[in-house]
This record gives C-alpha cells, structure tokens and sequence, in this order.
C-alpha cells in the first residue's frame, strides 16, 4: 500500500473523523480501483485487494459515498438558501 493508503487504514482503524476532503478522496479511489476487482490476484488477496480493503473495502465505500452524497445536499441546500436571502 502507498503511505497515502497506510493512512487511510490507521485512521479508519482508529474511527478518527475524517474532513469533507479525505471523504471526497475516498470516493474518488473508490471510483478508480473498481477495476482492481477483475484483477488476477483479487481472489487470492493480492495487492489490489489489501489496498482496496485498507481505504475500507465495500463497506467503506458505502459510507463514503453516502456521506459525500449528504455534504453535497447539504452545500446545495446552503446555496438556495443564501440565493433566497439576496432577493
């Protein structure tokens, strides 16, 4: 695993509180490394896989993906309301 990704791990491991952009960093390694599921040692628990289950597996992009789903509702909620008090 990268540093980046050994981090990731520890602070899962520790329930430590994540900002807005870890989350968002998250989502995004998520979104990249789907594809490291097709991969030849992802039964075996290769690379991939530890990585993968490191930054929290399946679970772990669940959460993720649902708090940064809520932060952006949350934002766009913020916007409207700020629009509706300028008029």
């Amino acid at each position: 695993m990268t540093p980046v990704g050994l981090a990731r791990a520890r602070q899962l491991l520790h329930r430590q509180e994540l900002s807005p952009q870890t989350i968002d960093r998250m989502v995004s390694y998520f979104a990249r490394h789907e594809v490291d599921k097709q991969g030849s040692s992802w039964e075996t628990y290769g690379k991939g896989r530890q990585a993968w289950d490191g930054w929290g597996g399946d679970p772990g992009r669940r959460w993720a993906t649902a708090v940064a789903r809520r932060m952006d509702a949350a934002e766009q909620a913020g916007e409207r309301s700020a629009d509706q008090r300028r008029r």
